[in-house]
Order: structure tokens, then sequence, then C-alpha cells
């Protein structure tokens, strides 16, 4: 009787949701790994530098969580999604977004920041995540010569560049599509800071 009126009363406990293979493979290699470098930006940005906090915003919704994402989901078959490195897409983003600061560096100084913000950012992402610390990394000496780079990457041309080649290569993804987004939305953040709307 009890048992009866509670089952009406209370919540009914909802079954959990079976996700297809791809989907796992996306939540554990894109969505998981996303989540970690995005919480280390917040948090690195909280701390240190915190009057930048819109464009960061900017950046992160348009290519963690949209444009990056979709580029993966949209390339990579089962296989290639199931043999996916988190750490290799937390590189791909490091690097990315590392070279979007660069390009903005000359206008945007953020206060108590000195002039190499960019790069003293990048190397507390990658050591907070640990990006370069898994011992089985097969393709660490990779990700390690593409962080050494000191050189803002060349996004003035409309064809792709070379050095997008071993970046998207990590990540099983077309080097045009790679170089094409990142191309357009660096642009469009340099806009917005030469008009100081972000």
């Amino acid at each position: 009787m009890l048992g009866n009126l509670l089952s009406k009363i209370l919540p009914k406990k909802k079954e959990p949701i079976a996700l297809t293979g791809r989907e796992l493979y996306g939540r554990n290699n894109v969505g998981y790994p996303t989540m970690q470098i995005s919480a280390e930006i917040d948090n690195l940005v909280s701390k240190y530098y915190r009057d930048i906090t819109p464009l960061i915003k900017f950046y992160k919704e348009t290519f963690l969580f949209k444009w990056g994402p979709a580029i993966i989901n949209n390339s990579l078959d089962d296989e290639q999604l199931k043999n996916l490195s988190g750490r290799n897409v937390q590189m791909v983003y490091l690097l990315l977004f590392r070279d979007m600061l660069r390009h903005i560096s000359t206008n945007v100084i953020p206060k108590n920041a000195s002039s190499d913000w960019p790069n003293l950012l990048a190397q507390n992402l990658l050591d907070n995540c640990e990006i370069l610390n898994d011992s089985d990394d097969k393709d660490s000496d990779v990700k390690l010569q593409l962080f050494a780079q000191i050189e803002q990457y060349d996004i003035e041309s409309e064809g792709s560049q070379l050095w997008v080649e071993p970046i998207a290569k990590l990540i099983f993804v077309p080097a045009k599509d790679l170089y094409y987004w990142h191309r357009t939305l660096t642009n469009a953040i340099m806009k917005k800071v030469s008009k100081k709307k972000l």
C-alpha cells in the first residue's frame, strides 16, 4: 500500500539513455577533453587576465563548442573517432588558441601582463591539462615540436598553409577546413579588437 502511494508521488527513476558507439567516442575523445581545457582557460583567465574575459568567452563559444567539434564530427568516421586522442584534440585547440592570442597581442595586453602573455598562458594550459604527460602517447614528439614553434601562423592568404597540415593530421581532419575556420575566427576577433567591441 505504502509502496503504491510512494510510487505515485515520488519522481520516477529515468532509465539511462544508452549511447551509440559514435556518441560514446565523441563524449570521451572530444567532449571531456574540450571541457577540461575550457575549464583551465577559465581558471587562468579569471586569475590573471580578467579584463579579456569577453574576448576569451567569444573564442571558446565559437571554436571550442561549435566549430571545432563540428569539423571533427563532419570529418571523422566511427573508427577514426574511436581512435582519436583526447590529448591531440586539446593540443590542436591549444595551438590555435595561442595563435589567435599572438595575433591580437599587439593590440591587447591584459592589465599587469607581460608582452609575452600569449605564450605564458599557453604554457600554463599545457602544464595544467598535462597534454604531454601520457607515457603511452605516440604523438608526443610531434606535439612537442608544434608547441615549440614561436612564429604566429600565416592567416593572410586565401589558400591553405603548410603550417596547418601537421596540426590537422593530429585529429584526422582536412587541413583546409581547419585553416579556414581558424583564419575566419581570428580575423573576426582582430576586427572586433580594433573596433573595441570585445
